[in-house]
């Protein structure tokens, strides 16, 4: 008895089996059978039009993967994009309800794609790039039941961007590839332009040096066969802050201090020179950094401005020094000269301090007769140098605000 059993057991296990693999095989022959049956009449140099005159109106979705290289002195940008193709085909269509088929995928090579080229490429023109014949023969075209075609395509795209480095250190650029579709009867769906970014940076991956902060597809308003997509790129600022724009600002701030150096510590024309040759170094290196173009930095402004006015505070440390050790007998208001300016400053400072008691019973001092040293006058143009280097500092820091506030509304 139990040996019957066991027989019908196994008897209906191989029974269930049989139908099960006997159902797999017959809907792989309905997919092929399909196949084979939309592909009689069908021909890939066609339109999937059956009026020849019709045009296909293709619809584009971008997905940006990675951001290999942004070159600012060259004016060039790499990234890895895919995009998304998606048209109706007229003639590959079903009935689903005959064989529950709703998908079918043809490899690229036997039915017909929309030929979409890039215009601004430095490289492939195509988007269609392919690793090998392998990844060719496995690329393949999704079609439902209903006429819906859709691939995906892309690669490592290099393409031609113009730059503008007039907020350098913190700048943006917007790069656009130029796409457009060869044949006289493809076109852009107008539901394809607009703001991209969100689903186009879905799998993106972050950039060390800059950021992709919009994503948008642009029509051009005389080529409906035209996709132009621009990506916006920041730069993130923080390293070339911390080891360019902080020091400049330091050294400038410590550029003030030459003229609270007593002259006979000696270290006034060292110090003014020193910081000079540090402007120059690093005017030097942002230089090397930036393209050639006819549009300047504020930066390169600011550091220009750093040059010039340490020239100027190397030139008065000199004149300081030479003014300071002149003898008294020299008289300084005889001198045909802009000291005259300092020294009458002097003795207006001096009738100032006059107390009210003494002004009632004696007469205020001349100008002849007010005997003034060259130290005096050499201490009147330090006050003055230390003003206009203060200011120049505030006027720097009012500069980088401008830099970042520019980089906000650009």
């Amino acid at each position: 008895m139990a040996k019957i059993v066991w027989f019908l057991v196994a008897f209906t296990y191989h029974v269930f089996v049989c139908l099960g693999n006997s159902q797999e095989l017959d809907g792989y022959q309905k997919v092929r059978q399909l196949k084979s049956t939309l592909m009689e009449k069908y021909s890939n140099q066609l339109i999937p039009r059956k009026s020849l005159s019709d045009k296909v109106i293709v619809r584009v979705s971008p997905y940006i993967d990675l951001l290999l290289d942004f070159n600012e002195n060259v004016g060039t940008f790499s990234v890895i994009v895919r995009f998304k193709l998606m048209w109706d085909d007229h003639l590959i269509k079903w009935n689903v309800t005959e064989n529950n088929i709703y998908v079918i995928y043809f490899p690229v090579e036997e039915v017909w794609l929309p030929k979409m080229m890039i215009r601004n490429t430095i490289e492939k023109r195509s988007i269609f790039t392919f690793d090998d014949r392998l990844d060719q023969k496995t690329t393949y075209v999704s079609h439902s039941y209903d006429g819906y075609a859709s691939v995906k395509a892309g690669g490592i795209v290099e393409a031609i961007c113009i730059t503008s480095m007039y907020y350098f250190p913190f700048d943006s650029h917007v790069c656009t590839i130029e796409l457009y579709f060869e044949g006289n009867q493809v076109y852009i769906g107008d539901y394809t332009y607009g703001d991209q970014t969100k689903p186009a940076l879905q799998g993106f991956t972050p950039h060390d040096g800059w950021d992709i902060t919009n994503v948008t597809a642009v029509q051009d308003d005389y080529d409906r066969a035209t996709y132009n997509l621009q990506i916006k790129l920041e730069r993130k600022p923080l390293f070339l802050f911390v080891s360019l724009v902080l020091p400049v600002l330091l050294v400038g701030f410590v550029n003030i201090f030459v003229f609270c150096l007593p002259i006979e510590s000696g270290e006034r024309i060292s110090l003014s020179v020193t910081l000079f040759l540090t402007f120059v170094v690093i005017m030097t290196m942002v230089d090397e950094n930036l393209p050639e173009s006819s549009e300047v930095s504020i930066f390169i402004l600011i550091l220009l401005l750093k040059v010039i006015i340490s020239v100027l505070t190397t030139v008065m440390a000199i004149i300081t020094i030479s003014l300071y050790y002149r003898h008294d007998d020299i008289k300084i208001i005889e001198k045909k000269s802009l000291l005259k300016l300092f020294a009458c400053a002097q003795i207006c400072r001096h009738k100032g301090k006059v107390k009210d008691e003494q002004t009632s019973q004696t007469p205020l001092p001349s100008t002849a007769g007010y005997n003034m040293g060259w130290k005096e006058i050499v201490q009147m143009i330090d006050r003055f140098c230390l003003v206009v280097l203060g200011l120049e500092f505030v006027c720097e820091i009012i500069a980088v605000l401008i830099l970042l506030r520019g980089r906000e509304l650009s």
